[in-house]
């Protein structure tokens, strides 16, 4: 019997199906979870300027709160996943103190920015404009604020493979206010995989 290539896979189930075809079978027997990883970048010097800005590429330089992961840009062994939202978002810092963190997509002009996400420097997100997650075109939101990007399908970072996410932003009126540094971030959410140390050691 053929299968639909378009039946819904669930989250679980793609990570567990990428995996296997990857050569890593045991992934499936790990604890499934809720993941995010995010990364922020300092923009003080460039804010509202055209600009691409990478986020992951170098998270090895920065700790906490501007980032989540401590092994680079890859997941650990054991870990994948399955990228469900991504939301963009603005920070505050003065004086070591975060003063103010809001959706990227407050400021005016920013629904048309571009984005990309690369696994491997291979897009499997290709130049997709932010304007699916403004309030008033948000298919997915499900409320009437709602500033999270819903990808059409779900995105799989497997274990030990770099990834980075490109964000082309134009000329805009963002600014810094006195003495404080603003920081662009960039979140990926989803149902994930962690290691199990029951069923894998």
């Amino acid at each position: 019997m053929a299968i639909n290539a378009f039946n819904t896979v669930t989250p679980g189930a793609k990570l567990a199906m990428v995996n296997n075809k990857l050569g890593n079978p045991g992934l499936k027997k790990n604890q499934g979870s809720s993941s995010e990883i995010f990364d922020y970048v300092n923009v003080t010097a460039t804010v509202g300027n055209t600009q691409v800005i990478r986020f992951f590429s170098s998270v090895n330089t920065k700790t906490f709160p501007l980032t989540n992961l401590t092994n680079g840009n890859l997941l650990q062994v054991g870990e994948a996943l399955a990228v469900e939202y991504i939301m963009l978002t603005r920070m505050e810092i003065k004086a070591g103190i975060v003063q103010k963190v809001e959706p990227l997509l407050n400021i005016t002009g920013f629904s048309v920015s571009q984005l990309s996400l690369l696994l491997d420097n291979s897009r499997i997100i290709k130049t997709n404009s932010l304007m699916r997650s403004l309030e008033g075109f948000n298919t997915k939101g499900g409320t009437a604020r709602n500033y999270t990007f819903y990808p059409d399908t779900d995105l799989t970072i497997p274990p030990q493979i770099s990834f980075t996410c490109e964000l082309q932003i134009p000329a805009n009126i963002d600014t810094a206010p006195t003495d404080t540094d603003v920081y662009y971030g960039c979140h990926l959410l989803g149902t994930g995989a962690i290691l199990n140390l029951k069923t894998n050691v």
